[in-house]
């Protein structure tokens, strides 16, 4: 005769397991990232979405050691990105599920791709995005996005970024040439599955479409890597 499991074991197997929470900006190309390892990894994870100059979530979650999105909270314990480049985040999500999205053997190359896609193109995607998202959003928070932009590049900033936006389009197609000839000769970027940068690319993208105005461009062997990152695993 089959018993229904011990509720002491199963609530002790929820307590050693719980579930994680992503603190993010929906928008965030980093937060992306993240988000889309977890959902294409069938990972249980809840979103907490917090305001653009409200940082008490994560400082509170990290114990002070951290105030920048992506914030994954797992359990009592909560981890940020505190390095350039240093992808906690994802290393930690990586170590946690096994997911060997950072193969030694390939760590240089990686990193040259990562600079290349956090740097380069994350540098014009996101103008783009801003000049559609900041002016949506609610006034106190459109007012600090504002500030900061401006504290960072320059007085109007986000006025001319919308001025030039045909122009920062083009600039972000021609970025992603020497990626879609890359794409050309290999299923993923390095390999014939994805690693940590071929998420990273997908969050520099997802910022960029986030808005729902821009499109994704007409290159061939990108658009075909981007059907199959939106596959599940």
């Amino acid at each position: 005769m089959q018993t229904l499991p011990d509720l002491a074991v199963f609530h002790s197997f929820v307590h050693i397991t719980p579930m994680l929470t992503l603190i993010q900006f929906p928008w965030s190309p980093f937060c992306i990232t993240i988000r889309h390892i977890l959902t294409r990894h069938r990972i249980p994870f809840r979103l907490q979405n917090i305001a653009y100059h409200d940082r008490a979530p994560i400082i509170t979650a990290t114990k002070g050691q951290g105030h920048t999105v992506p914030c994954l909270l797992d359990g009592k314990r909560g981890i940020c990105d505190v390095t350039d480049f240093g992808q906690e985040v994802a290393r930690y999500v990586d170590r946690r599920y096994r997911l060997n999205l950072f193969p030694k053997n390939l760590d240089g190359m990686q990193l040259i791709l990562s600079r290349y896609i956090e740097t380069d193109l994350e540098s014009v995607g996101f103008k783009v995005n801003d000049t559609y998202m900041i002016p949506t959003r609610p006034l106190i928070e459109r007012t600090m996005l504002v500030r900061h932009k401006e504290r960072k590049f320059g007085s109007g900033c986000v006025r001319e970024w919308t001025t030039h936006r045909r122009y920062l389009c083009a600039q972000f197609v021609e970025l992603l040439k020497p990626i879609d000839d890359m794409l050309a000769a290999s299923p993923f970027l390095l390999t014939d599955r994805p690693l940590f940068v071929d998420y990273n690319l997908y969050g520099v993208l997802g910022n960029y479409l986030f808005n729902g105005k821009t499109r994704l461009p007409n290159l061939k062997h990108l658009r075909r890597w981007y059907q199959a990152m939106n596959t599940k695993q």
